[in-house]
C-alpha cells in the first residue's frame, strides 16, 4: 500500500472514531502521519535489534547507536 493511501485510511479511521465530526480533517491527517511514522520507527528499531542479535551485538550498544543516529542521547547530570 502506498504511504498516501495508508495515511488516508488511518485518518478516515480516526474520523470515524471521533464521531464523524467534520472540520478536523487536517488534525486527523497529521495524527495519522504521526502514527505511521512512529510505527515505521518502531519497525526499524526492531529490525536493527534483530540484526544485532544475529551478529551478537549487545542490545545496549544498538540502542546507543540508534540514539546517536537520531540525536536523542541522554544527557548526564553533572
Amino acid at each position: 500500500m502506498k504511504k498516501h493511501e495508508e495515511i488516508q485510511k488511518v485518518a478516515y479511521d480516526l474520523f470515524e472514531r471521533s464521531g464523524r465530526v467534520h472540520g478536523r480533517e487536517i488534525d486527523h491527517w497529521l495524527e495519522a502521519e504521526r502514527m505511521i511514522r512512529a510505527r515505521e520507527k518502531d519497525m526499524h528499531t526492531q529490525d536493527v535489534e534483530a540484526s544485532a542479535l544475529k551478529k551478537h551485538i549487545p542490545r545496549s550498544d544498538v540502542r546507543k547507536h540508534e540514539a546517536r543516529k537520531t540525536g536523542r542521547t541522554k544527557k548526564t547530570a553533572k
